[in-house]
C-alpha cells in the first residue's frame, strides 16, 4: 500500500508505505494545543515505511517534552510527521490522510479538556499503555481561573491571549481545509465578536497563512512552536478561537458537527450532538 499526503499549503509532501502499526487519540495538553483541537490523533509506523516525497526546508521543530521534538510546517502550520526518540514515526493523519487505520484507545483520557466528552467504547488510558514503554509525562495542574476572562496561550508560552466576553456558537468542524490545518479528525472552534478577543503577549510571533483558493479560511499560529492561535477577522467582526488552544474552561461546549461529508473514514462520531453534511444556514 502507499498512503500519500501533504500539509495544507503543499511545501511538505509524504507517503507510508504499511499501516500503522498502532493509532491513538491523545487528549494531553500539549498535543491539544499543537493541534487546537479537542485531540490529536497519531499513527505509528516504522522509519522504513515513512518516506518524503518533497524537500523539508519549511519544517520547523520544537521540543515540547523530552519525548518529543515535534514538526509542523512554518509555511502553514500543519503539523507534520516527525521522529520519536524510540526510532518509530509519529504522524497525525487530520485531513492529510482521509483513509487509513482507525484508533485503537485513547491515551491522556485523564487530562482531557472541560469542554469535550470522550465517548464510544475505546479503551482509555490515562497515560501511555504500558505495551508502548513510553516514559510517562506528568502534566501540570490547571491554574485558578480568572474571573471574567477565559484565557489561552501556545506551548512554548510565547504567546497568550485574553477572552472577554461569551462564545457566540463553539462547533467541530469536519471539512478538508480544517482537518488538513489541524491535523485533527476534526477542528473545534468558538465564535465571539472581534473585540472578544485580546492578545496579551506575542502578537508579533504570530504566522498567517491565507489558503489562496478560499474567501475567509486562514490558520494563526506560534512561529516557535506551531501552537494553533485565535484568528481575528476585521472583514466580518468576528474572532474565530482554536479549543485546543484554552488554558481555562470556557464553561460552554461544541453544540454541533459540521462538514461530516467531508469526514477522515478513520474517524467515527460516537457523541450524540447533530450532525449537518455542511454548514446550516441558521
Amino acid at each position: 500500500m502507499k498512503n500519500q499526503a501533504s500539509c495544507l499549503c503543499g511545501s511538505l509532501q509524504w507517503e507510508i508505505t504499511a499501516e500503522p502499526f498502532n493509532a491513538f487519540n491523545c487528549h494531553c495538553k500539549l498535543c491539544r494545543k499543537a493541534h487546537g483541537s479537542a485531540f490529536a490523533t497519531y499513527w505509528f509506523i516504522k522509519p522504513e515505511q515513512f518516506n518524503w516525497l518533497s524537500g523539508t526546508d519549511s519544517i520547523v521543530r520544537y521540543r515540547s517534552s523530552h519525548l518529543l521534538t515535534r514538526s509542523f510546517c512554518g509555511v502553514c502550520g500543519s503539523v507534520v510527521p516527525y521522529p520519536s526518540e524510540q526510532g518509530n514515526h509519529w504522524l497525525a493523519p487530520g485531513g492529510c490522510h482521509d483513509d487509513g487505520k482507525k484508533s485503537d484507545c485513547h491515551v491522556f483520557a485523564a487530562h482531557s479538556a472541560p469542554w469535550y466528552d470522550i465517548t464510544g467504547d475505546l479503551p482509555r488510558h490515562d497515560d501511555y499503555p504500558e505495551f508502548t514503554g513510553m516514559q510517562r509525562v506528568e502534566e501540570k495542574p490547571r491554574e485558578p481561573e480568572s474571573e471574567g476572562t477565559v484565557r489561552g496561550s501556545c506551548m512554548c508560552g510565547t504567546v497568550q491571549f485574553h477572552i472577554s466576553e461569551p462564545f457566540k456558537l463553539v462547533q467541530n468542524c469536519h471539512c478538508h481545509r480544517c482537518r488538513k490545518a489541524r491535523s485533527a479528525a476534526h477542528a473545534t472552534n468558538g465564535f465571539t465578536s472581534i473585540d472578544g478577543v485580546k492578545f496579551v503577549q506575542g502578537e508579533d510571533n504570530l504566522a498567517y497563512y491565507k489558503v489562496p483558493d478560499a474567501k475567509y479560511f486562514m490558520q494563526v499560529f506560534c512561529k516557535t512552536c506551531g501552537s494553533k492561535m485565535p484568528r481575528l477577522d476585521p472583514g466580518r467582526g468576528i474572532a474565530v478561537i482554536p479549543f485546543g488552544a484554552l488554558d481555562d474552561d470556557p464553561h460552554v461546549k461544541p453544540v454541533r458537527h459540521i462538514y461530516v461529508g467531508d469526514m477522515a473514514k478513520w474517524y467515527e462520531i460516537t457523541d450524540d450532538l447533530p450532525v449537518f453534511r455542511e454548514e446550516p444556514t441558521s
